[in-house]
């Protein structure tokens, strides 16, 4: 646990103790919420460090995530994803220092797209995380200013309409889908525009008949397997929106 905050906390059973153990609180362990961090990865995630997590699961051999550690340079466009519970957008906070991290933090034997040898100046934004590069939810600034955050399940997180370029839809009913890898865009007969950050986004949902059905503006697509990509194209307030959404596994989603 480390002393950080979102807009969707969490108080366990962790925090709980933790508060119990200063002597100054007496805990309702009945009232403890769930931590979805690290839940069902094992021992291994507990004890040991994220780059031997990262390493063990890299390999082309082991076809795993390393979710939720994370090894994309977060840089201009962003390049979003989501977490683990599909519950949110977000970012992985890996960035580039101007010094060299202490050889204890340095958590990378390589990085995608960085060059061979600069591994070293590459770590997690967080401190408290000894520098281990995790997904995390995020805001949106404009002039430094919290626009909206990224939780899909908060109606207010809803982007305006005018720069809703991905169609995107937060409220109860809500989770996290990813997109391909080509960026949502807005055309019309004059003119085209691109969403500079793209790579997942917050749509509504439902589980019915078995299959998972994803809802875009007023369509809804059904998912027939994972890895599934669905061509979106739309037409709304006068520009048609083209885009693609990646099905995910329909136990990820529907119980």
């Amino acid at each position: 646990m480390t002393g950080t905050h979102t807009q969707n906390p969490v108080y366990s059973r962790i925090t709980l103790a933790l508060m119990e153990d200063t002597g100054w609180y007496s805990a309702n362990y009945s009232m403890a919420q769930e931590l979805g961090w690290g839940k069902n990865l094992g021992c291994d995630f507990s004890m040991k460090s994220c780059k031997e997590w990262i390493s063990s699961k890299s390999s082309p051999l082991s076809g795993k995530s390393i979710h939720p550690f994370c090894n994309k340079v977060k840089q201009d466009p962003l390049q979003t994803e989501c977490t683990d519970d599909r519950s949110s957008v977000a970012l992985c906070n890996l960035i580039k220092y101007p010094q060299p991290l202490p050889k204890k933090y340095q958590n990378f034997d390589s990085i995608p797209h960085v060059p061979a040898g600069e591994e070293q100046y590459y770590g997690g934004s967080v401190s408290l995380a000894d520098y281990c590069p995790y997904i995390q939810e995020f805001t949106w600034r404009a002039r430094n200013i919290v626009v909206r955050g990224s939780h899909c399940l908060y109606e207010e997180n809803n982007p305006h309409p005018d720069k809703n370029f991905a169609l995107e839809k937060y409220g109860p009913h809500s989770r996290c889908f990813d997109h391909t890898d080509q960026m949502w865009e807005e055309r019309t007969c004059k003119q085209a525009r691109q969403w500079q950050h793209w790579g997942s986004g917050c749509y509504q949902y439902i589980c019915e008949a078995g299959r998972l059905h994803i809802m875009v503006a007023n369509y809804t697509y059904m998912c027939y397997h994972a890895g599934q990509e669905i061509a979106i194209r739309i037409m709304q307030n006068g520009w048609l929106h083209k885009g693609a959404l990646i099905c995910p596994p329909c136990k990820d989603i529907c119980q």
